[in-house]
C-alpha cells in the first residue's frame, strides 16, 4: 500500500502467487479520508452511498465534497472506507515491487 499526499492518490497491490499469477493495482485518487489495514487477506471494494460513512469514530462524513466517493472496503474480519475520487484498475505480470503501470495516468491527468 503507497499513499501520496501530492494529489491524495492511495494505490492498493496484491502479490502475486502460484494461484495467482498477476498482480492487481487499485489506485484511488484525491483520498481525503480512509480506514484501511495495511495488511490484509482479500478486500471486497464498492462503492456506495455517503451513509455508510455514519458511525465510524473519524467522522470522515464531514470531509465529503462534490465529485468524491465511499468506498466501502470489506475483508476477513473487517470493514472499513476510502473517501475519495476516481478508482483506476490495472492487471499485469510485474514484479511486486516494480512501478505501477497506473501512475502515468496519474502524471498525465493533473498536467
Amino acid at each position: 500500500m503507497s499513499y501520496a499526499a501530492s494529489h491524495g492518490p492511495l494505490l492498493l497491490r496484491s502479490g502475486k502467487t502460484d494461484n495467482y499469477p498477476t498482480r492487481l493495482d487499485v489506485l484511488i485518487l484525491d483520498v481525503r479520508a480512509m480506514e484501511i489495514r495495511s495488511w490484509f487477506e482479500g478486500i471486497e471494494i464498492r462503492q456506495v452511498d455517503h451513509g455508510y460513512l455514519q458511525g465510524f469514530p473519524s467522522n470522515p462524513i464531514d470531509l465529503l465534497e462534490q465529485g468524491l466517493n465511499v468506498y466501502a472496503l470489506s475483508g476477513r474480519g473487517w470493514k472499513g472506507f476510502i473517501l475519495g475520487g476516481r478508482l483506476l484498475v490495472h492487471e499485469d505480470e510485474a514484479d511486486l515491487m516494480a512501478p505501477s503501470a497506473l501512475l502515468p495516468n496519474l502524471i498525465s491527468d493533473s498536467a
